[in-house]
Parts: structure tokens; C-alpha cells; sequence
């Protein structure tokens, strides 16, 4: 299963991003990035496409999954969780310095504490980031939780970088699923890893290969 089973952390419950800064590149400029991954990708099967400040890799087939349950055993047995499009997304951003990136990291690091160290005052019990809050009083807890967790800053950090740009790279596995077929998972983990290899990595954990590149973002 590799690396499918284990992918960035999206944002903590309760944490504010802070928003992006408005960008636009140059239709020829995306036509050029377009033209390198492309390039680099080299299959056949795959489709390069671009759209506002974003690459898009597709998969033009199709691809059974299947999904192993959150806080399963380790032996437990994936079942069928249909057919999805396999995308991969590179979001292009103006360049963030990597003094800026730890800067930014540290704010995140802070805030999550923080965020633990609200989340335990609770005192509730809490299942799949849900408390269980029954009474007046302790749904009264939640909530002040909630308003005050909501303060946090949570920067959404890039993935990679070039000599002009960063670049958030988007995952399509969330965590819990990946290709059924052995041969396709191989195949897209090779394109994952032929993408990551076309920048620098930001984080120095994931460039040693202590963790994945690139998050699972719902939005675009």
C-alpha cells in the first residue's frame, strides 16, 4: 500500500488558513510549466492539462479503489470504494522564501498546541473529531472550544518550489484509499514521485522521505 495509506494532514478542526494572496501567471508561462510536466510525465495514459494557476495530471482511465477503514488493524482486509478519477493538481503561487515557509510553519506548530491544549479542556470524550456532548452544559463547552479554536492561525503551507514559484501539490488519495489493481498503484505512485522530483521540497522531513509530499485538498 505504500505511501497511499499515509498522506499530508489537511488542517486540524477548527483551525482558520489564512487566505492566499491573489495571483495570476501568464498564459505562456503556464503553457511552459505545462510543457515540462508533460514532458517528465511520459505516458501515454496520462493528460497534462492547464487551468487558471493550476497544472492538472490526469489519469484518462479510470481506477477501481478501495479503502481500509480509519483505525483499522493492521491486517484488516480493504473493501471496494468504486471508481474515481485519479488527478494530481500542481497550484502555482508566487515564491515563498524558505526563511518565510519556517516562519509560517511555526505559526501552524503553535497554533496546534494551542488547539490541543483547548481541545482537552473540554474534558469530553470525542469520537472521529466529534465530541460527544450530551447535556446543555457540555454542548455549551463544545461551542466555546469551537469559537476560540476558530481564532488559530493555520497557514496553508506549500509543498515544492521552483526558482520563480511555490506550489501546492494535491493529492487525490484521502488518507484511507488507494488503487485496488497493484500495477495501477505502482503506476501512479511513479507519477506522483516523477512530479515531486520536478521542484525542491519545502519541508526537510519529506525530502529526506520521512513522510509524504503533498496534501489531500478538497477544495481547488
Amino acid at each position: 500500500m505504500g505511501k497511499f495509506i499515509v498522506v499530508g494532514v489537511v488542517a486540524l478542526a477548527g483551525l482558520g488558513a489564512a487566505p492566499l494572496p491573489e495571483w495570476t501567471w501568464t498564459e505562456a508561462e503556464g503553457q511552459k510549466w505545462a510543457g515540462r510536466v508533460r514532458t517528465a510525465v511520459g505516458r501515454d495514459g496520462w493528460a497534462v492539462e492547464v487551468k487558471g494557476n493550476a497544472i492538472t495530471v490526469r489519469r484518462k482511465a479510470v481506477v477501481a479503489m478501495v479503502r481500509v477503514a480509519p483505525n483499522s488493524p493492521p491486517d484488516a482486509k480493504p473493501t471496494p470504494d468504486g471508481e474515481r478519477e485519479v488527478l494530481f493538481v500542481l497550484r502555482y503561487a508566487p515564491r515563498v522564501t524558505a526563511d518565510e515557509y519556517d516562519r509560517r510553519a511555526a505559526v501552524n506548530a503553535e497554533s496546534e498546541k494551542a488547539h490541543d491544549r483547548l481541545h482537552d479542556a473540554v474534558g469530553l470524550r470525542s469520537k472521529f473529531g466529534q465530541f460527544l456532548a450530551t447535556t446543555p452544559e457540555e454542548k455549551a463547552r463544545v461551542k466555546a472550544f469551537e469559537e476560540e479554536a476558530a481564532k488559530l492561525t493555520r497557514h496553508d503551507l506549500p509543498d515544492l518550489y521552483s526558482p520563480d514559484h511555490s506550489v501546492y501539490f494535491s493529492l487525490p488519495w484521502d488518507g484511507f484509499s488507494y488503487p485496488a489493481d497493484e500495477a495501477v498503484r505502482a503506476e501512479c505512485r511513479d507519477v506522483e514521485d516523477t512530479l515531486v522530483k520536478l521542484f525542491g521540497v519545502y519541508d526537510p522531513v519529506a525530502a529526506r522521505g520521512g513522510r509524504s509530499v503533498g496534501s489531500y485538498r478538497t477544495g481547488p
